[in-house]
């Protein structure tokens, strides 16, 4: 079931950040206009809402093997960086935003970023993104 008022506020944190809102402004909006996070904190963690723009479970998806454990006795729960197979679940549920949308802020996303990829190597960009540009 698709809690319509949470579903709201994911739609609305996708349309902000479209429109040039950057993660700090959005944390802002989120704080004044008295929402809670998923955790019912008053503060949204920056952290939340860049993994919110990039978890492909608000388009329908589900990716499996997102964690793996280790080996005993180092069985500990840890990101899979490849050491397990990935894999994805297409269309398992509802999306709750469009395909469009979420690949619109995943351009945006590596457009702002200050991070871009030369001769194989991370360098940083001469160049810094600011929403006051575009706000």
């Amino acid at each position: 079931m698709i809690d319509e008022e949470a579903a709201a506020i994911v739609r609305k944190i996708f349309d902000w950040y479209l429109e040039g809102y950057s993660i700090n402004k959005i944390v802002n909006e989120l704080s004044n206009a008295g929402i809670k996070s998923p955790k019912r904190s008053d503060k949204w963690p920056k952290r939340t809402i860049q993994n919110m723009l990039v978890n492909e479970k608000y388009i329908g998806n589900v990716l499996l093997g997102k964690t793996c454990m280790g080996e005993f006795p180092d069985n500990k729960q840890r990101i899979n960086r490849g050491q397990v197979q990935q894999y994805l679940m297409k269309e398992g549920h509802t999306p709750l935003i469009s395909r469009e949308i979420f690949e619109k802020v995943k351009v945006e996303m590596k457009r702002r970023s200050n991070l871009e990829i030369v001769n194989g190597k991370a360098q940083r960009k001469n160049s810094q993104y600011s929403a006051m540009k575009r706000v």
